[in-house]
This record gives C-alpha cells, structure tokens and sequence, in this order.
C-alpha cells in the first residue's frame, strides 16, 4: 500500500473544513485544526507533507503559523498554502513576506486547491531528488 502525503489544514470554519476535507482526501491523509496554535502543535507532532492555513483564525494566525513553521528546521521547505479573503497586492505580499509558498483567495476552487497542493509537493519531490530546496512563489 502506498503511503499517501499528510496534509494539514487550519481553519476555523468547520464548513469550509469538512468541504476540503472531502475533496483533499482523495489524494492525502488530511489532518484538520481549528486555530494557528492547534495547527502548530500538531505540525511539530506529526510533520506533514503539505500545509493549508486560512490568513484569519483565532488565537495565532496564518501568518504567525506560517512565520513559526518557517523557524522550525524540520518543516522550513514544507508548501504553505495561505487562503484569505483579501484580494490585492497587499495580501499576497503579506502572505509570502510570511514565508507561504502559495495563496488562494477567497471564495476559491477546490479543485484548484487541489491542483496547487498536488503541484507543490510533486515539485518538492523533484528538488529534493536534486537536492535543491522548493523555491517559493
């Protein structure tokens, strides 16, 4: 049996999580939390192959989730994937000034969520087989 990626995603709307959570488990084994600071502790427990983290939650955000997986040696080259409601210049480069790889805005697709995460991990598989780190958007 093949070993499917681990996916994590924080957000705070339990909706819109059990929505990507059906679409996403197609392809991984999602992992959900419901605030930066859950996300984060499950993140050290258990690193995940690719992250998904809404901008605005309670108690940490996405982009201080995003900053502190960044600090952390093991999950520094993990895809982050912030999605906001905020559209503009501003946001996205607010998301990467963060360290996120990527950002969707809201409302977005789910098959195009789908489609970055798959694209991102399968880069991050070829750079690691070079050995070069994933560069980021």
């Amino acid at each position: 049996m093949i070993k499917r990626p681990q996916l994590l995603i924080a957000e705070d709307d339990d909706v819109l999580v059990e929505t990507m959570r059906e679409v996403l488990e197609e392809d991984f084994s999602v992992e959900t939390a419901a605030d930066g600071s859950e996300a984060l502790e499950k993140a050290a427990a258990r690193c995940p192959d690719i992250i998904v983290v809404d901008a605005r939650m309670p108690k940490v955000d996405g982009y201080q989730a995003c900053q502190a997986f960044r600090a952390q040696p093991s999950m520094a080259e993990i895809p982050i994937i912030i999605i906001t409601g905020r559209t503009g210049q501003a946001a996205a480069n607010r998301a990467f000034a963060a360290g996120a790889t990527d950002y969707l805005t809201k409302p977005f697709s789910l098959s195009q969520l789908r489609a970055r995460a798959q694209t991102w991990l399968m880069r991050c598989h070829e750079l690691s087989k070079r050995g070069d780190p994933p560069a980021e958007s």
